[in-house]
């Protein structure tokens, strides 16, 4: 089957012209391994002055002060030097984008992430990635109960039977998309 990168991150806020990227997690899932021991890419990003919204800045103290401090056992990458280390990683895992565009998955990776990693410099020429994505609300949507549309990550845990929360740390988000897709496509192909 056809592996994907689960991608998610955390930003100071909603605008990608006028908020930063503080976090970057990322799973490779290739329908194989146990979730557990699926390859994980996680770095902080270090903006050096922060602009952002004081709400999506009140959700990340743990993530600012890491950045404030450079707590130990992270890694810390300023803006530039992302898409080149995130390649690296993806190359290391023998993912070749230049060969063929990743396919992507998220809570909202189109509409979201993808708009803020495409602001990082070189980031669309390091890590092609496919036009389409894979969004796990679609899958969960109930159209005779979610009149708004898509449902929120919670709803989806709850409908795949996933216990836990929603933690807004970039790896153990992108490990939540993987929970689910997998949960989706076993319902959906035995």
């Amino acid at each position: 089957m056809t592996p994907y990168v689960s991608i998610d991150i955390e930003t100071t806020g909603l605008d990608p012209n006028t908020c930063q990227i503080l976090e970057i997690g990322a799973v490779i899932d290739d329908w194989e391994t146990p979730v557990d021991e699926l390859p994980t890419f996680h770095c902080y990003v270090d903006n050096g002055q922060i602009t952002g919204s004081p709400y999506a800045l009140s959700m990340h103290p743990t993530i600012l002060r890491r950045i404030a401090i450079k707590e130990e056992g992270y890694q810390y990458l300023v803006p530039d030097d992302v898409p080149v280390t995130f390649l690296g990683w993806l190359m290391d895992k023998k993912v070749n984008p230049g060969l063929c565009p990743i396919t992507c998955a998220g809570k909202n990776f189109a509409g979201f992430d993808r708009q803020f990693l495409e602001r990082l410099t070189y980031w669309k020429d390091c890590v092609p990635t496919n036009y389409r994505s894979i969004a796990p609300g679609s899958m969960y949507w109930n159209p005779r109960e979610d009149m708004n549309g898509p449902p929120a990550t919670e709803t989806c845990m709850e409908r795949a039977g996933i216990q836990g929360p929603v933690t807004h740390a970039a790896v153990e988000d992108a490990i939540v998309v993987v929970k689910l897709i997998r949960a989706h496509f076993k319902d959906s192909h035995g």
